[in-house]
């Protein structure tokens, strides 16, 4: 049975915090407009069995860079190690790890879609989840064509000012969900053993049923996170809450009688290993889960895809900066932790946010170098490259660490491993 269109739209649509000081707005109306740079986690040895490639991509998904660096370099895609993926309608920078055999055929990759701008060896492979966030810099354009005014850049500075100091709330961003809440039914339909076997090819089934699984598991944070920045409580602990601390990546009961400062609650990402909530808060997040027809037990069908986490119910802003270009459009900076939507962001700054970046993915056949990179002919799970966020999502704090990855593995510690 579909989601109701009412809980649909909490999910796609939830709450914001401020009123947009912008009206519409589009974004990615070419490659140039999106730009996203990786922050890594650590400095680099200078030696080792690994040659850490820093790239720059564009308008290629990251598994078309990865069969485009295996071919040039003779390896298996196994081999090519990352952070995170990254948008395909953008130009991205971040590391890529490969053998440090291949060093030297490494430096001659330039392509029009992927330049290797250099290569330093270092001790271990690139793995998933460490780097600590993106910095973007964005073009942002009104959506009638007009040009911004000098107000405007004055409500938007002031806006990122305050997005810096009091966050905003840290959704997953529509893509995650698939066109109309696509991928959250799927999910729902993996979860409860009502989906073929067959349903996805056999080459992307795992990959796309990780990302299923990981839309519900967001689906049902947002409809959380939603109520808890509708009461004004999104920042602060209440009985019962999961917190974390700002800037840390272990999650634990809240202590009701506890005056450590910067504790933000910790929305839910079930599984079997998510620390669990107290009362009221874990009879809120239950009905939540009702409103998709769940319980909670039935992501110990897949543990080892939806292991359980915990995520900040707000982020924040690093590094802001707005500027008003020669052509009426806003230039927009910003750092964010890995995971976090810009999207989600810039919904705090305008009324409407349209993606053309989306709208061109949606109708361009993939030029990949092997079918796996086809578009399939069942429907497609919304990418979980984060279209507007820069990175594969970190889904938040488990009871490890924090990992900026769909599998919901313990996180980065950002630690040099």
């Amino acid at each position: 049975m579909p989601i109701p269109s009412s809980v649909l739209a909490q999910i796609l649509a939830p709450p914001r915090m401020r009123q947009p000081v912008l009206g519409k707005i589009v974004i990615r109306s070419t490659v140039e407009d999106f730009q996203v740079e990786e922050i890594p986690s650590y400095p680099l040895t200078g030696s080792g069995q690994h040659a850490w490639m820093w790239v720059e991509k564009r308008g290629i998904t990251s598994s078309q860079m990865i069969n485009l660096i295996s071919s040039r370099l003779q390896i298996r895609g196994a081999d090519v190690g990352l952070a995170g993926q990254k948008d395909r309608h953008a130009v991205t920078r971040q590391y890529v790890s490969v053998p440090a055999r291949c060093a030297e055929a490494a430096t001659k990759i330039s392509e029009p879609q992927l330049k290797v701008l250099n290569v330093t060896l270092h001790k271990n492979r690139l793995k998933t989840g460490h780097h600590r966030g993106n910095r973007f810099r964005l073009t942002v354009r009104s959506l009638d064509g007009s040009a911004f005014s000098a107000d405007d850049l004055q409500q938007v500075s002031q806006r990122m000012v305050e997005l810096t100091a009091a966050g905003f709330p840290n959704y997953y961003g529509p893509q995650r969900f698939g066109h109309g809440g696509n991928t959250i039914n799927e999910g729902l339909k993996l979860l409860q053993g009502r989906l073929p076997k067959d349903y996805w090819p056999e080459n992307q089934s795992q990959r796309l049923r990780r990302l299923a699984l990981s839309s519900v598991q967001s689906a049902v944070f947002n409809l959380l996170a939603g109520q808890r920045i509708a009461a004004g409580t999104a920042g602060t602990p209440v009985a019962g809450d999961v917190v974390i601390r700002r800037g840390g990546i272990k999650p634990f009961l809240w202590p009701q009688d506890s005056t450590t400062p910067d504790l933000l609650p910790a929305g839910p990402m079930f599984g079997p290993k998510m620390v669990a909530a107290a009362d009221p808060v874990r009879t809120q997040e239950q009905e939540c889960l009702q409103l998709l027809g769940l319980n909670g037990s039935e992501f110990t069908r897949f543990p080892a895809l939806t292991s359980g986490a915990r995520r900040t119910m707000l982020e924040f802003a690093a590094d802001c900066s707005a500027q008003l270009n020669s052509d009426g459009s806003l230039l927009l900076q910003f750092s964010l932790s890995a995971g976090t939507y810009a999207t989600t962001l810039l919904r705090e700054i305008a009324s409407g946010v349209q993606d053309s970046g989306e709208e061109q993915v949606a109708v361009t056949i993939p030029d990949a170098t092997d079918s796996a990179d086809r578009l399939p002919a069942k429907p497609m799970v919304a990418e979980d490259a984060e279209n507007a966020s820069g990175s594969v999502e970190a889904p938040a704090a488990s009871e490890s660490a924090e990992t900026d990855q769909p599998e919901h593995s313990p996180e980065a510690t950002h630690e040099q491993p």
